[in-house]
């Protein structure tokens, strides 16, 4: 947070930002609420039946439930309630509650999100390959024991917010003649002296390394590898002179619909995320001075913020837009028709 008790001659300039940025949060946090819950509750009653025929959909059944807890605690918690409610009640009432739990949850979920599309990508890659550990990952019961490990290995990842915000502090954003760059307008922090430390100079580039550079690389090796796996199944398909013409054109339409499904997952991480994750990392160590710039700034988080919630609230549209099956399911599950099981990839 920067700050600055002086009367700023660009005060005025800082305060108009400030309240545009407040209604852009009003605006774009409702909006993902209704898309965002509405579309997942939908994808996550297709895919559950499906969860009986491919790991892929157990994978997906369990990131359109996370997707909804990240809008539902995450994204309503940061910029929905903070620009609709007193921040008095939540100061008295709400924080000293809620402080660490709130923190711990929302790292747990972004960091379970990422980590789900990692394995989607690991599991689609194995599942298009030759290699032994296929008939191992790439079943049903296998896919439920790794989301458990997930869980397990973000929960330890994140625990170091229920020890330490055990007595947080609960500061009140001043705003009489105070420019400050905001998210929240009242914060938690711990009275822990060392932990606070680690959370200012540490805790950045910790989170980073988890959230960001290793799953982008393991993205990155899976999907030149699937692309390659594709390329040599659909010479493959061709090549069978048994197949029909029919069965042909099918099977490579189902690599043609998961591979776009998971271009567009795993182009939404970087593409979403990593601007305004390192814009945070900057300001963290590099505080703006005037109050025009973190007026400016204050602006701007509010459009990158909303980006980043792209690729929790719009999945929905992804699996549709990308996927035959899917729509075929969507279409009998809007008409009242049993949507049937999924015998293919996807």
């Amino acid at each position: 947070m920067a700050n600055n008790e002086s009367l700023p001659i660009d005060f005025d300039e800082f305060v108009k930002l400030t309240n545009i940025s407040h209604w852009i949060y009003r605006v774009w946090t409702i909006l993902y609420n209704i898309l965002g819950i509405t579309g997942n509750i939908f994808a996550l009653f297709i895919f559950i039946h499906w969860t009986k025929r491919l790991s892929l959909y157990i994978y997906f059944s369990f990131l359109c439930i996370i997707n909804i807890l990240v809008i539902f605690i995450d994204m309503n918690y940061h910029f929905l309630i903070p620009f609709t409610t007193n921040s008095k009640i939540l100061i008295e009432n709400f924080l000293p509650k809620a402080c660490k739990c709130i923190f711990f949850l929302t790292y747990f979920f972004r960091y379970l999100f990422i980590w789900i599309i990692v394995m989607i990508n690991i599991d689609r890659c194995l599942y298009l390959s030759e290699h032994s550990f296929r008939k191992i990952l790439c079943q049903q019961r296998t896919a439920k024991i790794i989301c458990c490990i997930l869980i397990l290995f973000s929960f330890f990842a994140n625990f170091h917010f229920l020890i330490y915000f055990n007595q947080p502090i609960i500061t009140q954003i001043p705003t009489n003649n105070t420019c400050f760059i905001d998210g929240l307008l009242c914060h938690c922090k711990t009275s822990h002296p060392t932990y606070r430390v680690f959370w200012k100079t540490i805790w950045p580039i910790y989170n980073l390394i988890i959230f960001a550079i290793i799953p982008l690389f393991i993205i990155i090796i899976c999907c030149i590898l699937i692309i390659r796996n594709i390329y040599l199944t659909r010479k493959n398909i061709y090549g069978k002179r048994h197949d029909s013409d029919v069965s042909v054109k099918s099977k490579n339409d189902h690599l043609h619909s998961i591979t776009k499904t998971l271009i567009c997952l795993d182009l939404l991480f970087p593409i979403t995320i990593f601007p305004t994750l390192f814009l945070q990392i900057y300001v963290n160590y590099n505080a703006p001075k005037t109050c025009l710039k973190i007026g400016t700034l204050n602006l701007i988080f509010s459009i990158g913020f909303a980006m980043i919630y792209i690729k929790n609230t719009f999945a929905f549209f992804i699996f549709y837009l990308t996927g035959q099956k899917f729509r075929r399911a969507f279409s009998a599950l809007v008409h009242g028709r049993k949507i049937s099981d999924s015998t293919d990839s996807h």
